[in-house]
């Protein structure tokens, strides 16, 4: 049976998971991209290239110097990859920092427009305490001698006050009791007893008051005799006996009627 063989060095002996170049190049990209974390974060860019560079020019140095001793040497294609893939994560980290920067400055501006805003906010609190503490220094002082004098007069207009709705309440009382009183007696003119038999009392009527209508306007307040319309269209108008005599002309032609009357007259 053949040894199996590897696919990323082509020699025989070991597969591509055992094969010692691959951890060799995984062991030095974990080392580059500690030590690249590890850098200042506000270097320049040509600054980490050529931290980059030294780094692994210094590995290639070192595994040189002991490629006879150990075996752990590093040729120049993979120091040359491992530098180009330090090269694209330095380009992202860039683009993320530079973002990052644009948005410190952003929260920078809030923050100061922030800060200005507390300390309107803290000036109208001391007001405000400095106005309270006034007043409730006011409320605390002993009233003065108005109003002491004040405070007694409303109690005595209290007291006379509650003094009038008892008399006041005394009188309704008697009052309500006199017209009781007065309501049970009987009238001088009451005649009513045993065997009395009170007169009937007739309902009055009430007269209904017609109003005039009149039948040749269809109008309410006057009758036909008094009607102005009626009496205003009696002058205007023929009378009844009056027939007048219209006269009807029709074109007859010339020579067609006789002569029936002498037009020269009666003498010739």
């Amino acid at each position: 049976m053949d040894p199996p063989t590897c696919f990323e060095c082509n020699k025989p002996g070991h597969i591509k998971v055992d094969c010692p170049q691959l951890k060799k190049k995984k062991l030095f990209k974990k080392k580059a991209l500690k030590a690249w974390h590890l850098s200042d974060d506000e270097s320049s860019d040509d600054e980490v290239t050529a931290q980059v560079a030294n780094l692994c020019f210094m590995a290639l140095s070192d595994d040189e110097d002991s490629e006879n001793e150990v075996g752990d040497s590093y040729t120049f294609g993979e120091l040359q990859f491992a530098f180009d893939e330090l090269l694209v994560e330095f380009k992202k980290k860039c683009s993320q920092c530079s973002l990052l920067k644009k948005n410190m400055t952003s929260v920078e501006k809030e923050k100061e427009l922030l800060v200005i805003e507390n300390e309107h906010l803290k000036n109208d609190i001391a007001i405000l305490e400095h106005e309270l503490a006034k007043k409730n220094d006011h409320i605390a002082k002993p009233t003065s001698s108005n109003d002491i004098a004040l405070e007694k007069e409303v109690e005595s207009l209290t007291e006379k006050n509650v003094n009038l709705e008892k008399s006041f309440s005394k009188f309704t009382l008697g009052s309500n009791k006199l017209e009781e009183m007065l309501g049970s007696q009987r009238s001088y003119l009451d005649k009513t007893g045993i065997g009395y038999a009170p007169p009937e009392v007739k309902a009055k009527l009430k007269k209904t008051r017609i109003r005039p209508y009149c039948t040749y306007c269809n109008n309410m307040g006057h009758v036909r005799n008094k009607c102005f319309r009626r009496i205003a269209h009696s002058h205007t108008r023929p009378p009844p006996n009056h027939n007048p005599i219209t006269l009807r002309q029709v074109w007859v032609p010339k020579g067609t009627i006789s002569q029936k009357c002498n037009i020269k007259g009666p003498n010739k």
